[in-house]
């Protein structure tokens, strides 16, 4: 036997939606036998579909279900297609001949009008104990502040916090509201990662719990935290990436009250006047910070790649 594959591009089609909508690619191929002796009594539909299975030549120039339809080095777009669907029949008007219809069908990240992006914003705050309400503004500015620079802090700490007002009676402290952002990026990503993005991040897990070392989403350093990190599958071959990013007003500082080393007992060396009334307090408080580490998140591949963090600039559809 000497079987011949040929693609019918005049059966060609291409169905391209909104990220991240499924594109569709439907192709037709005509499988021939040309030796003319060749009757065709041992050959049926089944018997085709097995050879482009076992990808033997040239049955191999069809690709089969589950595979793409190019690889990425030879086209990252084209490779996001996969194979969901064959088709084989007998062909109507021709001997030892056979159709083949083929559907392979992708959300081909990067190649749609618009990415599938998502970022949302909601409004938190966490109650924190206040020993000393802080000044606006950085210790070493001018004039100057109470937070101690980008919310840096390493434990211990031999620097008590300053510049402030004291609001603890007798070394109890008040509960405070201090402001916070929740921000959520949603973005699909097809695996292998490297399709539709740069510098996509080895491991998006590196920098948990780690705060900002530089301006990230228009805060300045040390405000936003990398809180937590989601992949769900929404297809075979796309999961949802969703990356969750706190903004502190207070760095994500807590406050810590010094004891008299003596004794052990609340350090009340200060006092103030509240309601009319002169009240012991303590002003030996310092800072305490959970969440030392920082990483540059500005900078493509630390957690976001690169057509993400521009999208967090400009969330506009920028249409090609």
């Amino acid at each position: 036997m000497a079987w011949e594959i040929q693609k019918l591009h005049a059966n060609q089609s291409l169905s391209i939606g909104v990220e991240p909508q499924e594109a569709v690619l439907r192709t037709q191929w005509l499988i021939a036998e040309n030796d003319p002796a060749y009757d065709g009594t041992l050959e049926t539909s089944w018997n085709v579909w097995n050879s482009i299975k076992s990808q033997v030549a040239p049955f191999d120039a069809i690709k089969s279900i589950g595979m793409r339809m190019s690889t990425v080095a030879a086209d990252g777009g084209l490779a996001q297609f996969i194979v969901t669907d064959l088709d084989v029949s007998a062909h109507p008007a021709k001997a030892n001949c056979y159709l083949v219809n083929q559907t392979a069908k992708g959300t081909l990240l990067a190649q749609s009008p618009y990415r599938g992006f998502k970022m949302t914003t909601q409004s938190s705050n966490r109650v924190v104990q206040q020993f000393i309400r802080p000044k606006d503004g950085l210790t070493n500015a001018s004039p100057p502040g109470s937070f101690p620079v980008n919310g840096n802090v390493q434990w211990p700490t031999a620097t008590l916090i300053s510049n402030g007002s004291i609001t603890n009676v007798m070394g109890n402290p008040i509960q405070f509201s201090v402001s916070q952002l929740v921000i959520r990026i949603e973005f699909l990503v097809m695996e292998p990662n490297v399709l539709g993005y740069t510098n996509f991040p080895q491991d998006p897990l590196a920098n948990l719990n780690k705060r900002n070392s530089d301006t990230f989403l228009g805060a300045p350093a040390g405000r936003i935290l990398f809180q937590s990190y989601e992949e769900r599958y929404v297809s075979d071959q796309v999961k949802m990436d969703t990356f969750t990013f706190v903004y502190d007003n207070w760095y994500h500082l807590d406050q810590i009250s010094l004891r008299n080393p003596a004794d052990g007992s609340i350090w009340n060396d200060s006092s103030y006047s509240l309601g009319g009334t002169t009240v012991k307090a303590t002003a030996r408080a310092v800072w305490f910070q959970p969440y030392e580490g920082t990483a540059a998140f500005n900078t493509p591949g630390v957690v976001l790649p690169t057509e993400i963090l521009d999208l967090t600039a400009n969330v506009q559809p920028a249409w090609a």
